[in-house]
């Protein structure tokens, strides 16, 4: 990893974490809220693979953990797993965009499963089938509904920092 793209993500994650908790998290909006730092890790995913999805989700998610009323690290590993089975997706060919809102909507359902089920693990009360099902029903939604604006962009700003500097002159 170079530290253009070192920098890039940490500039993106940091930045979408503070849009998710002064702006989006605020959003007078039925149900669960859109999850814009879920979606860009994955949008990383996409467009990079399964190792920057799984790193940049555990980084993205232990960082949400820190503002969060959970235990540590719950975010982190549900970021991480999200991250790293949605960018098994990742291949270079064209993809339909049908194909981008699947790849989200199917790794939000990972993410929000995999935090369901580490809060059923460590005795988490307010984790039940209702929470769980209106949560799946409003975020992962609201999560492809983000998709056209974040996938594009990170995958250009990816695509743009692997063109070589030496072909620009």
């Amino acid at each position: 990893m170079t530290p253009s793209r070192l920098l890039l993500g940490v500039v993106a994650v940091v930045t979408a974490l503070m849009l998710q908790l002064t702006a989006i998290g605020r959003l007078p909006l039925p149900g669960a809220e859109p999850d814009l730092l879920l979606v860009l890790v994955l949008a990383f995913a996409l467009a990079e693979g399964p190792m920057t999805g799984a790193v940049t989700g555990f980084s993205a998610g232990l960082l949400a953990d820190c503002f969060a009323s959970h235990e540590m690290g719950r975010l982190a590993l549900a970021f991480a797993l999200a991250g790293y089975v949605t960018g098994n997706l990742h291949d270079d060919t064209e993809r339909s965009t049908l194909q981008l809102f699947g790849a989200v909507a199917f790794g939000a359902l990972v993410s929000l499963s995999a935090f369901a089920f580490e809060g059923v693990l460590l005795g988490d009360h307010r984790i039940s089938w209702h929470t769980v099902a209106r949560a799946a029903v409003s975020s992962v939604p609201y999560d492809v509904v983000l998709t056209p604006f974040v996938v594009p962009l990170v995958a250009g700003l990816v695509r743009r920092l692997d063109v070589d500097p030496l072909r620009r002159l």
